[in-house]
């Protein structure tokens, strides 16, 4: 083989060689998952610590994008409409479900499943939270954090001797967790101590929040309201919406006893004041529950009794709002199953354990029974019978992020003065009612 012929040689050896050794780097490297989560959220804490650890056993990247929580559904559609593939998997609420199925923008888990099941499938969840990432016979995610909204009372408070005695002397009756609303008021004001810090109550009005257009659900509810009716007209401007939105409204116009902040306050913000002992009673989700006895968030422990959400009137039925947080695979990721793996390992029992004893409300059965999340977190003894009786959630429709935006929109004209209850619910309504018109819910 004369000199040019053995360089060439050489040199195609060498290609080779490279070139087998990259394909054996290309195959050996691990993926990017990436995911988006909002500012605050409870479950964030443990996922972080978790997302570490996942890639250190696996070598898999992890990268959680943390953004308010008013640009959460908007980056995520937009993200999923244009195929961008930005996000792996997601945490969306359930509200927001049939939207992300209608685009065909999350895909469906099952077949997944049969091939590498969650442990203790299929028993590991309670029915409740599986059902609300539910369509046509498909599951598109495992549950992540959960509501319900309870009420919440100090026992401090409540039970001690002399604020009982001043408070049936004032009012009339005994002090006890309210049941319904003009009960909730008056230990409100009795307790609303603003020379002492102590607040009657807190809310959380932040428009374009989380949590405005529930808590006006919530009053609407508790008054004997609904959202729509059984033809998917809008009615929540009927009396029990005005009259909810009005009493709403006016714990803290008229009788102050949240502070006027509270119209900057999402539920990231109120929760905090009420462990910080600055108020005596409010409604918040489940978490608060748990952070009550975490020494690191609470100043209170110990002292957090909570109940069933009041009404109006004790002819209607006590029932509270559920929605839950869950994790779901995008449709146009590249990295599906690699995707699936890390969400039902973020979901084993392990993890959902850790997760509670971290402050986010657990989603296991097993957890719900573990004796160290009991006797830390007593509340999980009726979680998993308050996930079985009847609770009322959002409309599960493609529309809601516009109607709940539009409802939060018509919460704050009346905080501010610029609209009447019946004015901004009958102009929300009439809004709702042309975007319901235009999906084609009703015949013409």
């Amino acid at each position: 083989m004369n000199t040019i012929h053995t360089k060439w040689y050489l040199l195609a050896v060498a290609l080779c060689v490279f070139l087998a050794v990259s394909s054996m780097v290309m195959a050996q490297e691990k993926p990017v998952l990436r995911t988006i989560v909002f500012q605050g959220w409870a479950r964030t804490p443990s996922l972080q610590k978790q997302v570490a650890e996942y890639e250190k056993l696996t070598g898999v990247k992890v990268e959680i994008e943390e953004v308010p929580f008013a640009q959460l559904h908007e980056k995520m559609i937009l993200d999923f409409a244009s195929q961008g593939g930005s996000y792996d998997f997601v945490a969306p609420l359930t509200d927001w479900f049939t939207e992300l199925v209608r685009g065909k923008y999350i895909a469906p888990i099952d077949d997944f499943i049969k091939k590498d099941p969650p442990e203790e499938w299929p028993n590991a969840f309670p029915p409740a939270l599986l059902k609300l990432q539910s369509k046509d016979g498909k599951l598109y995610g495992l549950p992540t954090h959960d509501g319900p909204i309870m009420l919440y009372y100090r026992k401090d408070l409540f039970d001690d001797s002399k604020e009982k005695e001043a408070f049936k002397k004032q009012y009339g009756y005994e002090l006890v967790p309210p049941a319904t609303w003009s009960q909730f008021l008056d230990m409100a004001k009795f307790f609303n101590r603003p020379d002492m810090n102590l607040n009657g109550t807190v809310t959380a009005a932040k428009q374009g929040g989380q949590q405005l257009a529930y808590d006006f659900f919530l009053m609407l509810w508790s008054y004997g309201g609904n959202i729509f009716d059984e033809k998917w007209h809008p009615i929540f401007n009927s009396q029990a919406g005005i009259d909810g939105l009005q009493f709403y409204v006016d714990l803290r116009n008229k009788w102050g006893v949240t502070p006027k902040a509270s119209t900057t306050y999402d539920e990231t913000e109120n929760g905090p004041i009420y462990l910080d002992s600055r108020v005596a009673l409010m409604w918040h989700w489940s978490h608060i529950a748990a952070w009550s006895e975490m020494e690191d968030r609470s100043k209170i422990i110990g002292k957090n009794g909570y109940t069933v959400f009041p009404v109006s009137d004790l002819k209607i039925s006590h029932t509270t709002l559920d929605i839950y947080w869950f994790w779901a695979i995008s449709s146009a990721s590249k990295n599906q199953e690699e995707a699936y793996k890390l969400v039902k390992w973020l979901c084993n029992k392990k993890n959902d354990k850790e997760a509670a004893q971290m402050g986010t409300i657990a989603c296991r059965l097993s957890t719900f029974k573990d004796p160290e999340i009991l006797k830390q977190f007593p509340f999980y003894e009726s979680i998993e019978k308050a996930l079985a009786a009847e609770t009322k959630t959002t409309p599960q429709i493609p529309e809601y992020a516009q109607v709940d935006d539009l409802i939060g929109i018509a919460c704050s004209k009346v905080i501010a003065g610029e609209k009447t209850a019946k004015e901004a619910l009958d102009e929300a309504a009439q809004q709702v009612e042309e975007i319901m018109k235009k999906a084609g819910y009703y015949k013409e």
